[in-house]
């Protein structure tokens, strides 16, 4: 007789676990679904009220943004985002004409430039801010030297330095300088 009732109490108490168990998943999967319906309606929920900024700001979700648009921080100028299929823009800066250290071989060196962004917000903002890209352009290209020029890589190292140059500037100002992709110079001549 004892030993019949040990597996009686054997069996209740499996029987407890069992449901014990299944109460629990119960339980966890209940959650999971409601928090997976709060986080998909709120997800809705932003799409609904307009929020046509989470492209260009959805860096904090781990996503890209589609095409050329950047995401930056807020303590620079916000610009609107340029649909991905948006052709790049330019800025034509005067042409550039200055005595440099030609070694005896040059005296003068004229570049045309023209620098490339996505943004044409961007471009018509520069357009504020000629004056001073001119006169750190113009000491930067006074600055350079024949036999460094001359070099096969003297160009590209020279528009880097342009590029640098025109992302101070910007930054300066409070604009993002990354949204100016690109130099590009149309005319590079010592003579």
């Amino acid at each position: 007789m004892a030993e019949e009732e040990v597996q009686e109490e054997k069996k209740k108490g499996g029987k407890g676990l069992i449901i014990t168990l299944i109460v629990i998943v119960i339980l966890l999967l209940v959650g999971i679904g409601v928090m997976a319906y709060l986080l998909l309606s709120q997800q809705g929920g932003d799409h609904a009220n307009g929020d046509s900024t989470e492209m260009h700001a959805s860096a904090e979700h781990g996503d890209e943004p589609a095409g050329h648009a950047k995401t930056y921080s807020p303590n620079y100028k916000q610009y609107d985002p340029p649909p991905p299929e948006a052709p790049p823009g330019y800025f034509v800066m005067d042409k550039f004409v200055v005595n440099f250290n030609g070694d005896g071989q040059a005296k003068y060196l004229a570049v045309d430039l023209q620098f490339m962004t996505y943004y044409p917000q961007l471009i018509a903002d520069m357009e504020h801010f000629r004056p001073i890209l001119k006169n750190d352009i113009q000491r930067l290209l006074r600055n350079q030297h024949y036999n460094e020029l001359i070099k096969p890589d003297g160009p590209d190292q020279l528009r880097a330095q342009l590029l640098e140059v025109a992302r101070k500037v910007l930054e300066n100002n409070k604009i993002y300088p990354e949204l100016l992709e690109d130099v590009y110079m149309t005319r590079f001549v010592m003579q």
